[in-house]
């Protein structure tokens, strides 16, 4: 059923990571060879002839761009003897290797534990996009990124929110920016001179707090870098912009995919019926106990009358 979710939902690559593997390799194997959607790992082996269970990476196309899309995992769970995993940073810079002269953007999707992942920009340079699955940890628009890439997303959990990356590419050899949190930047500048104007809605900022000369040099430094941040802005060839949309009441639903949600949570009540009740304790009157003289009483502590 997930499967088909996201085959309706229009995925393109599925990272084999710790929850894919749980269910055993026959049934993902299954799965890859019934699915539409391409299973990618650069990095996961059979245990016994040591080749690749999957392609390392699957490239598409979107608007004239060639998009490489790679997959590593660092959280093969131990007791699967069948499976072995590469270094998933050796076998992540390899297939970039491979295939960055063939593409025009490389998104790399890495499933791995919170700790490693503020390092995983360093580990795939060449990148353009870091996303990684094996972890609460959301990543929202004002978190600083590393300047010109790649960038780095983790997505929360439970599909609480939804992750909009827009990206405009004008030209494939320029360095992408990031343009959330410099927006974020110039709207937060514009409130607080807004907030300073209020004192005196009909006169120049250098005029209502002329006798400040601590304010006057704060608005000075705002000035220089609002200046700055929009001028880096408008100087980008390349921009992105990340959004996060809470999936709310005010997101109004899509009524085929209502209609699968329904479906499968139908399948999956009616499933939990067919599972066996586990074995009780037969019923019956439960057994009477013998009663001991003093249990069940509380004894107060005799009190002396004054004589």
């Amino acid at each position: 059923m997930i499967l088909d979710g996201y085959e309706k939902i229009g995925c393109d690559a599925i990272n084999v990571g710790h929850y894919e593997l749980a269910a055993g390799l026959p049934f993902l194997k299954k799965m890859d060879t019934e699915c539409d959607i391409p299973f990618i790992s650069a990095n996961l082996r059979d245990a016994g002839t040591g080749e690749l269970l999957f392609d390392p990476y699957v490239i598409i196309e979107r608007t004239g761009l060639k998009i490489g899309i790679i997959g590593v995992t660092a959280m093969k769970p131990d007791t699967m003897k069948a499976v072995s995993a590469d270094d998933y940073k050796t076998a992540g810079k390899r297939a970039i290797d491979q295939i960055k002269h063939e593409v025009d953007m490389i998104a790399v999707l890495v499933n791995i534990e919170r700790g490693p992942q503020q390092s995983l920009p360093g580990t795939f340079a060449e990148a353009d996009f870091i996303y990684t699955s094996g972890s609460t940890h959301l990543t929202r628009p004002t978190n600083p990124q590393k300047e010109g890439g790649p960038y780095l997303y983790s997505f929360g959990k439970q599909g609480k929110y939804l992750s909009v990356i827009t990206a405009v590419i004008k030209d494939s050899d320029e360095a992408i920016l990031d343009v959330s949190g410099y927006e974020n930047k110039i709207k937060t500048i514009n409130r607080r001179f807004q907030r300073l104007q209020k004192k005196d809605p009909d006169k120049p900022l250098e005029e209502v707090y002329a006798q400040q000369a601590n304010v006057l040099k704060l608005i000075e430094q705002y000035r220089e870098d609002l200046a700055e941040t929009e001028q880096a802005v408008a100087s980008a060839v390349n921009t992105l912009k990340f959004e996060m949309l809470p999936l709310d009441r005010k997101i109004k639903d899509d009524g085929e995919m209502l209609a699968f949600v329904d479906k499968s949570l139908a399948t999956c009540k009616a499933l939990n019926k067919q599972q066996p009740k586990s074995k009780g304790k037969p019923k019956g009157k439960a057994p009477v106990r013998e009663k001991r003289p003093g249990r069940g009483k509380k004894i107060s502590p005799v009190k002396k009358k004054p004589e």
